[in-house]
């Protein structure tokens, strides 16, 4: 929320030889540090985000200018001891921090901290925290403030160790602390300080979690005595938590004041030893109140009228509550809200008052279940549609908002099998109260873990992911085996930390302990945590042991029950992420818990961050009973991996640990036989992806022979009676065949199984169901939004399946970012030619040319952002948009400006333009296994315009470059990073300027490992005889195959660089390394595509960009008036083009009608269901027609974008239900300039 500017006079006295001093965002860190005692900065408009200390021995004023908007995203600190005795004023700024601690203070006794007319909000945690215990700050003090949207992450707002003598909060705004926990709680215990609270005139909502906290939650860690309350005029209402009642002050002792204040569902004034108690409170009886109305109270609103009894309820017969919300009427209306149904929904401003002929605007929140229909006033005549809906109130108003129930349905989950109790099985989008609306789409996704296998669902398909479309109740059952164990643990749930029985077991008689000890054999807690590695995040726990006590570390111990058990295997995932770890770890055993037997190790690694999760499994040895001790300890007769400093702690990870163990059974000489197999035998709806499942009479293993599906060997995983083969990608209506040779499994005792084969054939491909894109943007109005950030940030958070949004034609000037819980945005542009992203920006420095569009520069527009676009989410695709950094296409120079940032997994892109100068696309770093694919794309720069990390296939690109010696690629890929940069059937092209004298690079190794390879490649300009230019570090591989002249000739490789070297910035000593410069056919050949985009999960993009056909049979129907066409199959929806090119309509149907003209060209195409365009098929309107409707139409209904019914079409995108004379229905998207 922006401050509301009703700023109180404020009046402060220069001190001698203090000064007003000018600053923007570009100066105002050098002034504020040259700064003298009683200076007043006085701030321009801007963002200002440098950090600042706490001044020394000073107190400066940061003040924004008159009519200056100041936003302030700094934090200030105190990490000098030396630092003592100044003190800071903010006035009149706007506080946006998104960290934690926005004043984290460390040393020093403190003057004051003052905010005067400031906007508060963002801050995670505490707006002070203070961490010297003996420090003292004079005063806190707020006034005229608003506090909003703060407490995220818990803690409370003001958290001090220093000790406080006072904390004055007067005349302001107090709301949304919904997750926090105190206002003002000390941190430490200063009983010699006689402390003064006073928190007078303020508006309080929603502040608290839980009832134990408090406003001013002291207990007794000040002053009992002499310490004194003042509570006056304020009004509290509600806590963050529906049912908690957080109260207003704790405190052990002292004086307490408190008059006229109203408070309503809130705690109360709790001091176990009171000195003096005066209360004189209101109560709504004594106002004459039945509730309290605010008019929008969960957006900051908190109106009253002239005419309220709050006006006159204060100690001084004025208003109760920060003064900024009283409304002086003349000619007051009443205007008061209802639903109709009760349940629909929620109007607001609930009630509220208003000057006779002012706007009024009204807004309608449809609950789930409910369609928002109309606005009616007290005769129930319809006042309008659309929501919100703006008005002039000239009377007292009862305004009913209209709902219509829409059908709700059941999704039934059931887990079946052996392995079903321990089988995960997770919905998006959840239930709410456990329906659905109709139509929802929801993704059912199987989330493996290490003790089941899942074998397939009710309908024998076995893929891991599934939809569902919910028009009726629907049940769905996954059926999972177990994989035979004992006890494991997944830390799903952080606690308990220590003494921690399994998070599951096999048998309740066995549950297992898992406990962290010291070097000494105290116990102790473990740290839990959810950390990335590979790509993979896990759960996991930390032992963090101090460096100074890595000599005797701390070690984790799981202990179980063996008896009935052979064959016992230890798992589990290590990973680390800094100096503190010793390289080598150990897995050891004990039958008593002090005398421990190696049985493992595992080597860390050379780097001091995990590029994945790392298996550290063991054996146990057999004959084993009664309980078993197993320990993960570092071996300290290894180095550590790096040089950590003394303050650091142990940065080494376990995650999913499982004791495996097969049932100790009697010797038998029978072979296993099969009992049945998933998909049956001759069956035609196995999934294209997915499992072939054969069941047998009892547990199986691996014997000798390859197992085969289709003549490729695959790898059987195993159950309690079942042997699984996983499969990916095989295609729609294909043949398989399984074939399992005689001895290639058998029994746990060794017994033989005969073989089998198995033939069966997979689904052909289903139909998805007909949608509409979920947005659409247009430039010229004609959409659901005119920007694309608009779209994005309407689109639901952490989709499981692809959210639509279509792009018309248009340049689209602005800076998108897609933040990470945006994933399965899909954008589709309409021509790559015609439909362009594009802003001015570069990264550059002060010096820099062009650093007014830097986004360095805290004046620019573009200041904190780091591309034209950049994807923070997973599962983005696009397709037919230009991407443009106008900055360097315009300049044709530096310094660096991204067209693209591409931070995540699955990250496609496919028949795109991307264009600026140096640094064109920075791909992911975040992970050395994010995958990206890249296909029939140009990409163009001079300078290492395609750079980062990341495994990036780019299939059929063109790399395009705009001067003499372009370099293209400049990698910077983790250690681990598998494949790298893969460019396949590529083009290097270029203008006059890079073909003239044989000068472009392939590339240059930024830093880490970069790996580039370039297969099959048409180098249409010349590139130089070595190829490849050193730069920061020695490439792991930087290598051509194949690589061919603009007519198809060989190009000699023979002079391509192999040596590399760069000076070391740290030592200033030159590294030097080779790394070879071609591949062998076999070496290219493992540069398949499965291989680089597979990953673990079998990510298989290029089926998003399967065109289906383009509509057949296109003609104008004279009679009907109308287009029609053929289905194509597979589409989802249709698209309809003018003769200029613009998109006049979307449709489900096979026919369209609206806003057709004579003598004009329309084109139709076909949507696949991840919204990728087909080729179009045009047919041609004689004149002479009209835009008549169909005459077999008899009724229509339109609806806006957001599913609301509208009285006649409007401008902009209009839903259009309509009904046949034979009774059908069809709906169809029109647009309406």
């Amino acid at each position: 929320m922006r401050l509301k500017t009703f700023l109180l006079a404020a009046f402060t006295p220069l001190l001698c030889g203090a000064a007003e001093v000018p600053v923007d965002p570009s100066t105002f860190k050098d002034k504020y540090e040259a700064a003298a005692d009683g200076d007043i900065l006085v701030m321009d408009t801007g963002t200002y985000g440098d950090d600042i200390s706490l001044p020394n021995g000073k107190t400066v004023t940061l003040k924004a200018a008159d009519e200056a908007e100041v936003i302030f995203k700094g934090t200030v600190k105190n990490s000098d001891a030396s630092d003592t005795g100044g003190g800071i004023v903010f006035d009149g700024i706007t506080v946006q921090y998104d960290g934690n601690y926005f004043m984290d203070i460390t040393y020093g006794d403190i003057k004051e901290i003052t905010m005067l007319n400031c906007d508060i909000s963002g801050i995670g945690r505490c707006f002070i925290r203070s961490n010297n215990e003996g420090a003292i700050i004079d005063e806190i003090k707020f006034d005229n403030c608003v506090i909003h949207d703060c407490g995220a992450n818990g803690y409370n707002f003001i958290y001090p160790k220093h000790g406080v003598k006072k904390v004055t909060v007067t005349n302001s705004t107090l709301y949304n602390y919904l997750n926090g926990e105190s206002f003002f709680s000390p941190n430490s215990t200063n009983t010699a300080i006689s402390f003064s609270f006073t928190f007078n005139n303020n508006t309080v909502y929603k502040w608290s979690k839980a009832s134990k906290y408090a406003i001013c939650n002291v207990e007794s860690k000040v002053n009992n005595i002499l310490s004194k309350y003042e509570f006056k005029d304020n009004i509290f209402y509600k806590a963050g938590v529906d049912g908690q009642t957080p109260n207003i002050l704790n405190a052990n002792g002292g004086r307490l004041t408190a008059k006229k204040n109203l408070v309503v569902d809130y705690g109360t004034y709790v001091m176990a030893s009171a000195i003096t108690q005066d209360i004189d409170d209101l109560t709504l009886d004594g106002l004459g109140l039945a509730e309290l109305s605010f008019p929008d109270p969960d957006n900051g609103d908190f109106s009253i009228t002239s005419q309220s009894p709050l006006a006159t309820a204060s100690t001084t017969g004025g208003a109760i509550g920060a003064p900024r919300w009283l409304k002086n009427l003349q000619n007051a209306v009443h205007m008061e809200l209802v639903n109709s149904p009760e349940n629909g929904g929620t109007a607001t401003p609930g009630k509220a008052d208003y000057e006779a002929g002012s706007p009024v605007t009204i807004t309608a929140e449809a609950n789930y279940g409910f369609r928002f229909k109309e606005w009616q006033d007290e005769k129930g005549q319809t006042l309008s549609t659309d929501n919100p809906y703006t008005f002039n109130i000239e009377r007292d108003m009862k305004i009913t908002a209209v709902y219509n129930a829409i059908d709700t349905y059941t999704l039934t989950v059931n887990r079946d099998g052996d392995g079903g109790k321990w089988g995960n099985v997770k919905l998006n989008p959840e239930p709410t109260d456990g329906k659905y609306e109709t139509g929802t789409t929801v993704t059912i996704t199987v989330e493996p873990n290490s003790v089941t296998q899942f074998l397939h669902w009710e309908d024998q398909s076995s893929e891991s992911q599934r939809t569902v479309v919910m028009n009726s109740d629907k049940t769905v059952t996954a059926t999972f085996d177990v994989i035979p164990f004992i006890v494991g643990w997944d830390f799903a749930e952080d606690e308990p930390r220590g003494n921690r029985p399994g998070d599951y077991c096999f048998t309740t008689d066995n549950t297992g302990n898992l406990q962290l000890y010291n070097g000494d054999g105290s116990t102790t807690n473990w740290g839990a945590s959810t950390r990335t590695f590979g790509g993979v995040e896990r759960k996991c726990i930390r032992r963090y042991t101090e460096m100074n006590d890595m000599d005797n570390p701390r070690y984790l111990v799981a202990k179980f029950l063996t008896d009935g058990y052979k064959n016992i295997r230890v798992h589990s995932l290590a990973a680390l992420d800094n100096a503190c770890v010793h390289k080598i770890q150990k897995i050891q055993y004990s039958t008593d818990g002090e005398s421990w037997n190696d049985i493992a190790s595992l080597n860390m690694g050379d780097g001091m961050e995990s590029s994945e999760w790392m298996t550290f499994d063991a054996t146990l040895p057999e004959g084993l009973t009664g309980q078993v001790y197993v320990r993960w300890i570092g071996d300290t007769s290894s180095e550590l991996v790096g040089q950590p400093s003394g303050s650091d702690t142990e940065g080494f990870y376990l995650a999913d640990i499982v004791i495996f163990a097969d049932n100790t059974s009697a010797d038998d000489h029978e072979a296993p036989k099969l009992v049945s197999t998933s998909p049956k035998e001759g069956s035609d709806v196995a999934s294209a992806s997915g499992n072939v499942v054969l069941y047998f009479n009892e547990r199986v293993k691996a014997g000798e022979g390859d197992i085969t599906l289709n003549g490729k060997t695959v790898e059987p995983s195993f159950g309690s009676k079942t042997a699984s083969f996983s499969y990916s990608n095989i295609g729609y209506g294909t043949a398989c065949e399984l074939v399992v040779p005689a001895g290639a499994l058998t029994d746990i005792n060794g017994n033989p199984f005969d073989g089998t084969t198995l033939k069966f054939t997979t689904m052909q491909r289903p139909q998805p169901e007909a949608r509409l894109f979920d947005a659409v943007v247009a430039a010229d109005g004609t959409g659901d939004y005119t920007s694309v950030q608009e779209a994005i940030d309407n689109a639901p958070d952490n989709n499981a399946a692809p959210y639509l949004i279509f792009v018309k034609n248009g340049e689209y000037d602005e800076l998108i970012v897609i933040p990470e819980e945006k994933t399965f945005i899909h954008l589709i542009g309409q021509d790559k030619e015609k439909t362009i992203i594009k802003h001015c920006i570069n990264n550059g420095g002060e010096s820099d040319l062009g650093y007014e569009y830097s986004t360095n520069n805290p004046q620019s527009d573009n200041y904190g952002y780091s591309s034209v676009v950049e994807v923070k989410a997973s599962d983005f695709y696009t397709e037919n948009i230009s991407y443009i950094d106008t900055w360097g296409v315009d300049n044709q120079s530096g310094p660096m400006g991204l067209a693209m940032y591409s931070r995540n997994d699955r990250q496609a892109f496919f028949n795109c333009k991307f264009r600026s100068y140096q640094d064109t696309w920075q791909t992911s770093s975040r992970n050395a296994a994010d995958r990206h694919y890249v296909r029939n794309c140009f990409i163009e720069g001079a300078v290492d315009y395609f750079y980062g990390g990341g495994d990036v296939l780019l299939d059929s690109c063109t790399m395009y470059n705009v001067r003499e010696g372009s370099v293209i690629v400049a990698p910077s890929h983790k250690e681990g990073t598998k494949w790298g940069y893969v460019f396949n059937n590529c083009t290097v092209d270029g203008n006059e300027l890079a073909a003239s004298k044989n000068t472009t690079a392939l590339g240059r190794p930024w830093q880490n490992a970069p790996k580039a390879v370039w297969l099959n490649t048409t180098m249409k300009i010349g590139i130089k005889p070595e190829g490849w230019n050193n730069m920061g570090a020695i490439p792991a591989i930087f290598a051509e195959y194949n690589s061919k002249n603009a007519d198809g000739d060989p190009i000699d490789l023979s002079n391509r660089r192999t040596e590399y070297s760069y000076e070391d910035r740290e030592t200033g000593e030159t590294v030097t390394g080779t790394c070879k410069a071609t591949l062998t056919d076999e070496e290219a050949a493992a540069y398949t595509y499965e291989a680089v985009t597979g990953g673990s999960d079998g990510w298989n993009p290029r089926k998003l960009m399967e065109k289906v056909a383009a509509p057949a049979g296109l003609k104008y129907d004279a009679a009907a008036e109308m287009l029609t066409w053929q289905p194509s199959e597979y589409a989802i929806c249709y698209i309809v083009i003018d003769g200029n090119d613009n998109v006049i309509g979307f449709t489900t149907d096979t026919e369209y009608s609206e806003g057709l003209a004579g003598g004009a060209t329309y084109t139709v195409k076909a949507v696949n269901e991840y919204g990728s365009l087909s080729f179009g098929s045009s047919t041609y309107v004689a004149t002479g027609i009209d835009n008549v409707e169909g005459t077999d139409v008899v009724e229509k209904e339109y609806y806006n974008a957001s599913g609301m019914r509208l009285a006649s079409p409007a401008k902009g995108i209009n839903i259009i239900r309509q009904k046949a004379s034979d009774g059908t229905v069809k709906v169809v998207k029109r647009i309406i300039k």
